[in-house]
């Protein structure tokens, strides 16, 4: 596993801790500039978040996969490469750590790329299909509104198995 990677986040973490126990955080009328600070100051602490989730869950769909079939996966493949995020000889999947836009769908832009991360993977001549999640809404509505259209892409919401 990438410890190097797993070491970055704990860094990151222990300064968001820091700064949230550290900072007075609240917004009123006259501190509206302060706020605005506070909120940048955050995000440099924060950094590029969506890449470190997308590491985490990755290292979660490693497990996953080890469990069961007993395969690892590169986990220093880069977020947002060409192609599927997991491709071995009878395996392939998409790591999607998308959040739905509203309540009960995704947004434009997250419905056209899901599409196409489905449609590949449903198109892939390989015997085990992932479509991997980390959010109970986008579970859902994948179950509801896409599922029967790629029948053989297994939806795993890796926040809920027992790994």
């Amino acid at each position: 596993m990438a410890t190097w990677k797993l070491a970055d986040i704990d860094k990151k973490m222990s300064r968001l801790r820091e700064f949230f126990a550290t900072e007075n955080l609240q917004v009123t009328n006259g501190s509206i500039r302060t706020a605005l600070s506070k909120f940048l100051e955050l995000k440099k602490h924060m950094g590029n978040i969506d890449n470190d989730i997308h590491f985490l869950a990755s290292c979660l769909a490693n497990l996953f996969l080890s469990k069961k079939h007993g395969v690892t996966i590169n986990l220093g493949k880069a977020v947002g490469s060409s192609g599927l995020d997991i491709e071995l000889e009878t395996i392939v999947a998409e790591i999607k750590t998308t959040i739905p836009y509203l309540e009960n769908d995704f947004g434009a832009a997250q419905k056209r790329e899901i599409k196409k991360d489905l449609e590949r993977l449903e198109n892939a001549k390989t015997e085990y299909k992932y479509f991997f999640v980390i959010d109970s809404k986008t579970e859902r509505i994948l179950g509801q509104k896409y599922s029967k259209r790629y029948p053989s892409v297994r939806i795993v919401n890796l926040l809920k198995e027992n790994l």
